[in-house]
């Protein structure tokens, strides 16, 4: 009869942790949260080589929620430039100038293309003054070789990127685009993803 009892209780005590295991708050596995991911293109212009005023390139910035969960209401601009150069070995190298806050914009609806344009202007304020050691020490990004109206030659590139905040004050950095185009969304163009633009001097 003991051994009977023992048993039932070993049952009802397995059972309870069963049931409690189905509440949610002690499921040991997060619920994920909702996420979004970012398209932007380059619809026209280019920048020309020493000729800023004449540099302009017209971008539109999409944020796509698939499952109609989240609202963007903030979207955040950043600029990276690169410069190609030979380094004192002779070799080809990549100076890496850093990434700054372009500017913060209102967003439009899901899918819904926000436009704007980035002049050679824009990006000379944010690199104004930059320095950099291309192998004789650190000197100036912008300096005599690079006068007002002719900052940028055909050694420049540069790179859009963006973050996204929602109405929920969650931001959005980064998605992973092999997923999104590959795995989930291959052949709708409409609806993939990139997490950057990148342009370069004519």
């Amino acid at each position: 009869m003991k051994k009977t009892m023992k048993n039932l209780l070993s049952i009802i005590l397995v059972a309870s942790l069963l049931v409690s295991c189905r509440k949610e708050e002690l499921n040991p596995v997060a619920k994920p949260e909702p996420g979004v991911y970012g398209q932007g293109k380059l619809n026209s212009g280019s920048f020309l080589s020493e000729n800023d005023a004449a540099s302009v390139v017209n971008m539109q910035l999409k944020w796509i929620d698939v499952n109609r969960i989240l609202t963007i209401n903030k979207q955040e601009l950043f600029i990276t430039l690169r410069e190609a150069y030979i380094d004192k070995n002779g070799n080809p190298a990549t100076a890496n100038h850093g990434t700054k806050s372009l500017k913060v914009m209102d967003a439009k609806g899901n899918n819904e293309a926000s436009t704007f344009s980035v002049s050679a202007d824009d990006v000379y304020k944010l690199f104004a003054t930059s320095k950099f050691d291309y192998g004789k020490g650190s000197v100036d990004v912008f300096g005599d070789a690079r006068p007002a109206g002719k900052r940028f030659n055909k050694n420049n590139s540069f790179v859009l990127s963006w973050a996204f905040t929602s109405t929920e004050g969650l931001v959005y950095k980064w998605w992973s685009v092999s997923i999104v185009n590959i795995e989930l969304y291959s052949g709708q163009p409409a609806i993939q993803a990139n997490a950057s633009v990148t342009w370069s001097v004519k």
